[in-house]
């Protein structure tokens, strides 16, 4: 069967004069009324962007019309935010991708709503291995201590990956986006998931029980890999599902830029993932660090992964115009797909970054 490509892969660098992806982030409070999304589109366009990763569910929420998740914060009356943007965007000439958090579904401190996945099926939540469960009220204190975002669900119960594709599955029939975009597919840290289902489940294949953290060196290694395997086997259903529905469809997927901490520490296994097919791009976080550290990161990626498929995450937020620019040049000194930026709103409010990004694109 052949498969056309959609029109993001026109970007990718795969020949001399392919255009490149120029991505940017925007997080959901920039989703909340037609002015605002307005906005975005005009901003993007003005800096010479191709590509929004719009973000439609950030906490367990939706900014698109759901069935399955609470409408997000702030919404304009009326609004349907994800239909406004594709609608806007695809009439400046941009591609729009449904950025979609997987397993971060609320936040440390908050009570959720009464509907919210954290009041109506705690049990789907992580627990660490000493027993802070992610789905308990309270407890905000613990979490923000451990360094955790919020209220993790558990890639070891078995109602959470069906569910989580049903959330995607409706965004890919309601809406004509160019692709989804994961973000957040991985664990807290290394404590989790220490649940009951994870612990039998674990039990299960491997006849032992979870190691501690810090036990012997081969039993963590087993440990590593059969939770890594929880997180990889949705990402697959995932691609399996957009195959089903629209094989057109791009899946991508924010990940820790670091092979081996992203792997050991957070269970992501993204070069499996791209490699094997399950990812069409990946997109490395590379946020912190010296410039030359980031380059090398970028670098050594492009050895492990088949060009075309990786567009380098970059942050905006944290440095002046002049190292952005740098590392944009940098991803396009090392082959990469091209860039995403994180996030649109240090776009829009710092002009001299807009028009750096403007005249790089024009080159």
């Amino acid at each position: 069967m052949i498969v056309w490509l959609p029109f993001f892969f026109l970007f990718l660098w795969s020949g001399v004069g392919a255009e490149a992806v120029r991505a940017v982030w925007v997080v959901r409070h920039e989703m909340t009324s037609q002015e605002r999304i307005s906005e975005v589109v005009q901003q993007a366009s003005r800096a010479g962007l191709n590509t929004l990763f719009v973000q439609v569910r950030g906490r367990g929420d939706a900014y698109y019309e759901s069935d399955l998740a609470p409408p997000g914060e702030g919404i304009e009356p009326g609004l349907d935010p994800l239909a406004y943007c594709v609608e806007r965007a695809r009439d400046a000439g941009l591609q729009v991708h449904a950025w979609v958090n997987v397993y971060l579904t609320w936040y440390p401190d908050r009570e959720a709503p009464e509907d919210h996945l954290l009041r109506t099926n705690p049990d789907w939540f992580m627990i660490s291995s000493d027993g802070i469960d992610l789905g308990q009220p309270g407890l905000t204190d613990d979490i923000v201590k451990r360094g955790v975002e919020g209220r993790y669900l558990s890639p070891a119960h078995p109602s959470v990956s069906p569910y989580l594709l049903e959330v995607i599955g409706e965004i890919i029939d309601r809406y004509r986006v160019d692709g989804i975009h994961l973000d957040y597919v991985r664990y807290p840290n290394e404590h989790y998931d220490y649940s009951p289902l994870a612990r039998t489940g674990f039990w299960a294949d491997t006849d032992t029980d979870p190691p501690t953290i810090g036990g012997a060196e081969e039993a963590v290694k087993t440990w590593n890999r059969w939770r890594s395997a929880r997180v990889t086997e949705f990402v697959r259903e995932a691609k399996a599902l957009l195959l089903r529905r629209n094989p057109a469809l791009v899946l991508s997927a924010a990940v820790k830029p670091d092979l081996e901490t992203a792997y050991t520490r957070y269970g992501q296994n993204w070069i499996d993932w791209v490699n094997r097919r399950y990812l069409d791009v990946v997109v490395p976080m590379f946020y912190t660090g010296s410039n030359r550290r980031l380059l090398e990161r970028m670098r050594l990626v492009r050895k492990y992964v088949q060009k075309g498929r990786v567009v380098a995450g970059i942050g905006a937020w944290n440095q002046d115009t002049g190292d952005t620019v740098k590392q944009i040049e940098g991803a396009r000194d090392a082959r990469l797909a091209g860039f995403s930026l994180f996030s649109y709103e240090t776009l829009k409010s710092v002009p001299s970054l807009q028009s750096a990004i403007a005249e790089e694109a024009s080159r």
